[in-house]
């Protein structure tokens, strides 16, 4: 190094000094020399480093002025093709149009019935409330064809030979120039997800980052109204609003797509799906099956949520997914019976062939009811006094098969003149079920304010929404309908109200407000 030679120098100018004293100012300045020289070689690494670095951010800018990025609708296939087969985005600057590049989302299926195509409903009054999907009513029903407001990077020279083939009305034997038509609108920043547009009319799966997510659980049912099996997550904490897709993993690594309205509910933490044929009596809907019916005798051990514009959501789950029973498996039992405070009793029988089946849970309006039934007596329930009047449905389990159950209505020995309505307060008489006003007030499945109904969750929830403990009206109570509070009683008037709660006399009354 060159503080070695200037020790010398100097040790030749200075021959008069002391051996000693040369030899610490001679090794004093190799020392300092030697700091020097390693300062600059650190700095020239920070440089360099630096340099590096922002070399790579200027490609990486460079890199994302190649793409044009735009909100697009997309069909279910091609969403889900590119996050299932795991399709990389193509490489390349210099980027054209394959037009006669097979459609390999059709080759291998994904267009076909019952796989990623549209899906339809019987009903209609879902369409507005599932945001993100390319739903439109047809007749008294309604179809969702994929997800809108996708956002997709398109290689700029790809972009303008696509455009260009559209202008001249060219054909494409892939979806390359149909999703390019599909473009919603350019989108003057890079996203924080987003897919890419191949030259073959792929989409790459979503480019972008996903968060676990945190103290959720999840749980799965088979006696589902929705299909064979009802995934339920707790805990989740997402806008429904932006929810545009879902994907079910399992243990062995497939991955299956969920679609609105047929998977995926307004609430995405309830998803429900068929493996075998099944009808959704309630809305009187035949449900898609073909895609899961590999999926049972599985391990489901993730799910993702893809959400627009915000970093994606995946819960890790331990889900196991238990085989369908055979058709002809069935537990029948009493459709009606009475209230008693000291155990109502429920006859039923089970059909299970060779296959052990046992009570596993108690459900009422969705949720598992609390409380100790007695099964001791073969062919024989009896529910605890908790167990108030009301529908609940009994559910019998096997460890590798699909539960099978049924559902008893247990009713009061109430009428309707045992309730009393005065100065906006509803009373219950005593009674020998022992039952309270809140037993009555929990109960509440239908209900009517003047010519306003109330059904569904509406219905359930009405009780609990307008009174309060102690059966007294809450004239300020309101609900939530299209994302606005609304008044159940809106201003001074008379309403006249009429409830129906299952397992209770019918009860009529009207609220007074000021």
């Amino acid at each position: 190094m060159h503080g070695i030679g200037y020790a010398r120098q100097l040790a030749g100018r200075e021959r008069g000094i002391m051996r000693k004293y040369w030899i610490l100012g001679a090794s004093a300045i190799i020392l300092a020399s030697s700091v020097m020289a390693c300062g600059k070689k650190e700095e020239a690494a920070t440089t360099a480093a630096g340099t590096e670095k922002a070399a790579e951010t200027t490609a990486a800018a460079e890199e994302k002025k190649d793409y044009v990025f735009v909100k697009m609708t997309v069909p279910y296939a091609d969403f889900y093709y590119g996050e299932l087969k795991d399709i990389a985005p193509e490489e390349g600057k210099d980027v054209k149009a394959q037009l006669d590049a097979e459609d390999k989302v059709a080759k291998d299926g994904f267009r076909e019935s019952g796989m990623y195509d549209s899906v339809s409903s019987p009903t209609k009054e879902k369409v507005e409330k599932f945001v993100m999907a390319d739903g439109a009513v047809e007749g008294e029903g309604s179809v969702y064809k994929g997800i809108k407001h996708v956002n997709v990077a398109i290689p700029k020279s790809l972009y303008e030979d696509a455009k260009k083939a559209l202008e001249e009305k060219k054909e494409s034997k892939n979806a390359l120039l149909t999703l390019m038509g599909a473009i919603e609108s350019e989108v003057g920043t890079e996203p924080k997800e987003y897919k890419v547009l191949n030259s073959d009319g792929t989409l790459s799966k979503t480019q972008g980052t996903t968060n676990e997510a945190k103290d959720v659980k999840a749980d799965i049912t088979t006696t589902s109204s929705y299909g064979n099996y009802e995934i339920d997550v707790d805990g989740l904490d997402i806008d429904s609003e932006i929810v545009q897709a879902a994907i079910l993993e399992t243990k062995d690594g497939a991955k299956y797509g969920l679609k609105q309205e047929d998977n995926i509910w307004v609430k995405p933490e309830e998803l429900a799906f068929s493996a075998v044929a099944f009808e959704d009596k309630n809305h009187k809907a035949q449900k898609e099956f073909k895609r899961f019916e590999d999926l049972q005798d599985k391990d489901i051990v993730k799910i993702t949520y893809f959400l627009m514009d915000e970093d994606d959501v995946e819960l890790p789950v331990n889900l196991h997914v238990k085989k369908i029973a055979p058709a002809e498996y069935k537990v029948s039992g009493d459709e009606k019976v009475s209230y008693s405070p000291e155990g109502t009793k429920v006859n039923y029988q089970l059909s299970t062939g060779e296959d052990s089946y046992a009570l596993s849970k108690v459900l009422s309006k969705k949720s598992e009811v609390k409380g100790e039934v007695n099964t001791d007596t073969a062919g024989v329930l009896v529910l605890p006094k908790e167990m108030t009047p009301g529908k609940y449905q009994l559910v019998f389990s096997n460890d590798k098969l699909s539960d099978v159950s049924f559902t008893v209505l247990v009713e009061s020995s109430l009428k309707a003149e045992d309730f009393h309505f005065e100065n906006n307060k509803l009373s219950l008489a005593e009674n020998a079920d022992q039952l309270t006003i809140a037993n009555y007030i929990a109960s509440t499945s239908s209900a009517s304010i003047g010519e306003q109904e109330f059904k569904g969750g509406a219905g359930r929830r009405f009780g609990k929404n307008i009174f309060n403990e102690d059966g007294s009206v809450n004239t300020e109570a309101s609900y939530k309908k299209d994302d606005q509070e609304v008044k159940y009683f809106d201003g001074p008037g008379t309403y006249p109200v009429s409830i129906k709660a299952d397992g209770y006399p019918e009860v009529k009354f009207e609220v007074v407000v000021q």
